[in-house]
């Protein structure tokens, strides 16, 4: 199923305060990634959710320092940390899940399901810190059925409400498979600086 999903300049908040499951892309420039990152972290959180945050871009210790820095609560949040292991130091922490060195995609998925069935709120998310960075490390084919399977996923939920945010740089945003990815989302934000 196609939707004609139109791109939009705004946060999430908006998009929060409605009371359904959402797949949402964001668009973000490459210079302000993280932060914005971060900011819409502390939004998903001050609104109520619990998550897991899956890490292609930074080892666990960098997110845990910066989240701690903008004092972000990580007791409500889990980290699947995707870097550590391709550097060949995996990261033992309560709030991580190191994935191994092969980096495929039913193993990052298993490690999604096992935060998600840690956290007890009612209201979750699963942000995905760059879609762009993932597809660089892994077959576009099987970046195309993690989004396909997560997205899956986040619509077939009952009684639990789910949050799903895929970044993307702003940059490479008119790739081919970016926007077979924009075609299954509900809302497009798109990020101006």
């Amino acid at each position: 199923m196609q939707k004609n999903v139109e791109k939009k300049t705004n946060t999430l908040d908006g998009i929060l305060k409605e009371p359904k499951n959402a797949v949402i892309m964001v668009e973000l420039p490459t210079n302000s990634y993280f932060n914005t990152n971060a900011n819409n972290i502390k939004t998903l959180l001050r609104n109520g959710f619990e998550g897991v945050y899956i890490s292609s871009q930074r080892p666990f210790k960098n997110v845990f320092t910066l989240f701690k820095e903008k004092k972000i609560d990580l007791a409500k949040l889990f980290v699947v940390d995707a870097v550590s292991a391709c550097e060949g130091v995996p990261e033992k922490h309560q709030r991580c899940i190191s994935i191994s060195k092969t980096l495929n995609v039913d193993e990052i998925v298993r490690a999604i399901y096992t935060a998600l069935s840690k956290l007890k709120g009612k209201k979750t998310f699963i942000f995905i810190d760059s879609l762009t960075t993932m597809a660089l490390y892994l077959p576009l084919s099987e970046v195309m059925r993690f989004c396909d399977f997560l997205t899956q996923t986040v619509n077939k939920q009952n009684g639990k409400r789910v949050v799903l945010v895929f970044n993307v740089a702003k940059e490479l945003a008119q790739k081919k498979f970016i926007q077979d990815i924009a075609l299954h989302v509900d809302e497009i934000v798109v990020v101006e600086k």
